[in-house]
């Protein structure tokens, strides 16, 4: 697929990658020359200097012929004249990273049609919904849901007293235990692997289970861990995510305390928030945060614009015994070190946004597809139409790519969590779990 990307910030970066993995045709488009440096000293693509929004410029990258292009500048109305044009010329599918409300929300007198998208990405709604995704599952560093959640793939921090440390993947429960829930990847530090049975599971790791929604509770007692309910939540910052998250909350009548530093700011969303508590404070100063009830809180989410702040808030509050800590981190390459020094979670802005763009690109044969903070893991969910390579054969002999498994298998309304000798057979829905080297060998073979 000939796709271009406008935009080589963390966003574009990010995309890029992914994608030439994949083997699409790139070209990635942007004004700053040195973004454009940087792209073309590490990937093999097609790079452009100059203005995305420009009709010359576009028609350089190739327009005519593009089957996707992907605005994903900081600017919303670069991003969006540039779907225009795309859209004049014939391009099949356009999507605009817009964070102005006012060219998506239900009043705007500006319809997608007529904007030329066929899909817009809300940065900050994307965010605040993921953080509100891993609340409502309080012991998950990440949590993704199938089938209106009948399967649960979740990422959960191994802590140093939990009982499966140093423990092989074979050996982990009994036998019919195992039939409920399957370890898809481990997270150590920089590194992610698909493991076998023969792997050990280490202190601070990160494991990505999937599971049976009726399981999950005898899985955290295997790790040792409990899923209790939030009841309180403190938020950090009240941007747009901490708005939104404070709203989802509100809609789930959890009790929220929100802290901002700007008085204004304070006013303002006290103002629009119908339930929620707000304070006007620094929130990294411990006993401002003890003042405004840190102490009764069940979590702690900083959403701030400043990165150390978030990072020191959250440590400040496990430090003083709260539950579950979140932070906002828009550094990358913080984010493999948030859990080796206690972070629960962590959201970036950039890589939500990315992951929304990379699930609307999958199409074919596929239903959905999630990914994940932290690691460069895709689970895609597909419809086993008829037969194929990976049909009427044991698992064991189909010699799925490297860096690949099959995580689930739907059949009808029950869920399977697969082993050597279970079969994919026509008609089956699979979730396979696929590191970014395995992603394209996969689509490719399930779609044939």
């Amino acid at each position: 697929m000939k796709i271009i990307i406008i935009g080589a910030g963390e966003v574009g970066f990010n995309l890029a990658t992914r994608l030439s993995q994949e083997k699409h045709d790139l070209v990635v488009i942007d004004a700053d020359n040195e973004k454009c440096r940087k792209i073309e000293a590490v990937l093999d693509i097609s790079v452009i200097n100059g203005n995305g929004s420009s009709q010359s410029i576009l028609r350089e990258a190739g327009i005519e012929s593009a089957d996707m292009l992907i605005a994903a500048t900081t600017v919303d109305e670069v991003n969006l004249l540039a779907c225009m044009i795309a859209s004049k010329m014939g391009v099949r599918r356009k999507i605009a990273r817009v964070r102005n409300p006012e060219y998506y929300s239900n009043t705007s007198v500006l319809t997608m049609k007529d904007l030329g998208v066929d899909l817009l990405i809300h940065p900050e709604d994307e965010v605040a919904e993921e953080i509100t995704r891993l609340l409502m599952r309080s012991i998950a560093s990440e949590i993704v849901e199938f089938e209106d959640g009948k399967i649960l793939m979740v990422g959960i921090k191994i802590d140093a007293d939990s009982p499966i440390l140093n423990v092989q993947l074979k050996n982990l429960g009994t036998q019919e235990q195992r039939k409920n829930f399957r370890i898809v990847a481990i997270s150590k530090g920089h590194n992610t692997i698909v493991p076998d049975g023969n792997e050990y599971i280490n202190k601070n790791d990160q494991v990505f289970v999937v599971t049976k929604k009726e399981s999950l509770s005898e899985l955290l007692a295997m790790t040792g861990k409990q899923n209790k309910t939030l009841e309180k939540i403190m938020i950090l910052g009240g941007g747009k995510i901490g708005m939104g998250l404070a709203k989802n909350l509100e809609e789930r009548d959890i009790q929220v305390n929100l802290l901002e530093s700007d008085k204004e700011k304070s006013k303002q969303i006290a103002s629009t928030l119908k339930k929620s508590m707000v304070f006007n404070v620094d929130g990294t100063e411990i006993d401002l945060l003890a003042r405004e009830g840190i102490l009764n809180m069940d979590a702690l989410v900083a959403v701030t614009s400043d990165d150390e702040t978030n990072i020191i808030a959250c440590l400040l509050a496990k430090h003083i015994g709260v539950q579950k800590v979140i932070a906002l981190v828009n550094k990358v390459a913080y984010l493999p070190l948030m859990p080796v020094i206690g972070i629960d979670a962590t959201v970036n802005v950039r890589l939500a946004t990315a992951n929304a763009i990379l699930r609307f690109i999958r199409r074919g044969d596929i239903l959905s597809v999630a990914t994940f903070h932290g690691i460069d893991a895709e689970a895609i969910e597909l419809k086993v139409s008829r037969e194929g390579k990976y049909t009427g054969k044991m698992l064991k002999n189909l010699k799925l790519p490297e860096g690949a498994l099959v995580a689930a298998i739907l059949r009808g309304n029950e869920v399977l969590i697969p082993y050597g000798d279970s079969i994919i057979e026509p008609g089956d829905r699979v979730i396979i779990f696929a590191l970014p080297q395995a992603i394209h060998t996969i689509e490719d073979r399930f779609s044939r």
